[in-house]
């Protein structure tokens, strides 16, 4: 049986984005000493 979407169709296709922002906030790829608070990430407008 195929999944299906809210409105019943199938799903067939599988989008992600890839952003510069992480929720995990690991200590191996995102560590505080580098990612601070005040750190600059990448405005709204230039995130794809």
């Amino acid at each position: 049986m195929d999944p299906l979407d809210r409105l019943g169709r199938p799903l067939r296709d599988l989008r992600i984005s890839v952003t510069d922002r992480c929720n995990f906030r690991c200590t191996y790829c995102m560590p505080k000493e580098i990612f601070g608070r005040d750190y600059a990430f990448l405005p709204r407008d230039q995130v794809l």
